[in-house]
């Protein structure tokens, strides 16, 4: 079966396979551990489908998206955790900057660290 809600988008298809990661952490531990190359090509990929999916999906309340319909929703929210690697800094990480590795999520508004 598919993973892909339309045959059009399946040029698509590897990168749905590859990025349709349910969260932020997972999509950062993909584009860190992917060369510049293979985020590039994700990017170019996807970014000009980018309106056909938003259109697809829009169809339907986010809460009933299939499993298929939201690995596609999460491959595109991973194009825009790649732009800064590939239009930015022209690699996977910002060398400079912190390692987001090492950042705890919050999992609430008032979330505190503790000692």
């Amino acid at each position: 079966m598919s993973a892909l809600p339309r045959p059009e988008l399946g040029d698509i298809e590897a990168f749905i396979e590859i990025w349709g990661l349910p969260t932020s952490e997972d999509r950062l531990e993909r584009r860190l551990a992917s060369s510049i190359d293979e985020l590039r090509a994700y990017h170019d990929a996807v970014v000009p489908r980018l309106p056909e999916i938003i259109e697809y999906l829009n169809q339907f309340p986010l809460a009933e998206l299939s499993p298929q319909d939201q690995k596609l929703a999460w491959t595109a929210l991973g194009v825009c955790e790649v732009d800064n690697a590939v239009n930015k800094w022209r690699k996977p990480v910002l060398e400079t900057g912190i390692d987001i590795r090492r950042m705890v999520p919050k999992t609430g508004f008032y979330d505190q660290v503790k000692a």
